[in-house]
């Protein structure tokens, strides 16, 4: 397979179906977006007005602009119902195919009340002293094991391994010492095994792990704790990393990108698709148009017969190789 680039949710869905990774993150096929999950986007939001309140205020500001939900006043901010209905207006009315109601809209005005009152306002971020709400990251591994090279449809790609992602806090604690926060909605559980995540499985967490590697690498004077805070299922965990994470960390890239390299014929979750998780999780499980098979199937023959490279010649769209995020190719009719 081909990858020029790893973020968190990539690595995720890796771990999830081999088959998948390739159909997002080498084709650009777009996934469908679940219920939950842009439930789980819009308190997101939510939350990260909150922290982007705090910032104006430390900049003496009296109103900021949300990218998505446009200029905000301080006052605006402590509305905890209006913040989130326009959240919930503009990504609903971006996903119209996502079949989300008045009943989801008070579920996440719920969350997102929940997660600000959690032990007497702890996690609130306007009590909190934000350095950034949903960093971005996008650097390069300065490494001989990152280099890559793909020869597809007669043209060269070649360059190292890039880091990309998306911190959604990053609280400052004192000149030397910041943590990042993630926010979950979600179960606490291991998607790819169905296992519930413990203090002690969460310290190897691959996700949490890459955070702390990719904002080491951006802030390498300071020192970073890792907390993931599971709104409705837990509560808070923190993690201490040092540089003994650090390699670790590195070595599970390292890892990762070779396997994916090495890896001809991307893994079925199930041949079949009637796993659950193909049926309920992923849209690729549906029938591809004027043929018999999924889209899974049908493209899991087309590397039988033609390979990786060829089908990432015909079916993908190399100028998303090497972007953020998935979206925009589609199998030709």
């Amino acid at each position: 397979m081909i990858v020029c680039y790893l973020r968190s949710s990539s690595l995720s869905t890796l771990d999830f179906c081999e088959q998948k990774f390739f159909l997002q993150y080498n084709l650009s096929f777009q996934d469908k977006t679940n219920k939950k999950a842009l439930m789980g986007t819009i308190t997101h939001k939510a939350l990260q007005v909150l922290g982007d309140k705090k910032l104006c205020l430390n900049r003496g500001n009296k109103s900021f602009t949300d990218d998505e939900l446009g200029r905000l006043s301080l006052e605006d901010c402590d509305n905890i119902e209006k913040i989130t209905s326009k959240s919930f207006e503009y990504y609903t009315s971006h996903q119209p195919d996502v079949d989300l109601d008045n009943s989801s809209l008070k579920t996440c005005t719920k969350w997102v009340h929940k997660a600000i009152e959690y032990n007497d306002g702890l996690l609130d971020p306007r009590n909190q002293n934000v350095f950034a709400t949903e960093e971005y990251f996008d650097f390069e591994v300065d490494e001989p094991w990152a280099k890559y090279c793909y020869n597809i449809g007669g043209e060269k790609i070649e360059g190292r391994l890039a880091i990309k992602g998306t911190v959604d806090l990053i609280v400052k604690h004192d000149e030397k010492y910041y943590e990042i926060l993630d926010y979950k909605t979600g179960k606490r559980i291991n998607w790819a095994t169905g296992e519930e995540k413990t203090l002690e499985s969460l310290q190897s967490d691959t996700q949490l792990l890459f955070y702390y590697y990719a904002l080491k690498n951006m802030y390498p004077d300071y020192d970073f704790g890792v907390s993931i805070f599971y709104i409705n299922s837990g509560g808070l965990f923190s993690m201490c990393f040092d540089d003994q994470d650090y390699v670790k960390a590195e070595s599970i890239l390292k890892k990762k990108f070779q396997y994916i390299k090495n890896s001809k014929r991307p893994k079925l979750l199930c041949d079949e698709n009637r796993h659950w998780k193909c049926r309920k999780l992923c849209k690729f499980s549906e029938n591809q148009e004027g043929t018999n098979k999924s889209v899974c199937q049908f493209i899991r023959d087309e590397v039988k017969k033609k390979g990786v490279n060829k089908v990432v010649s015909e079916y993908g769209n190399l100028t998303k190789l090497s972007t953020y995020g998935s979206g925009g190719g589609k199998l030709k009719k």
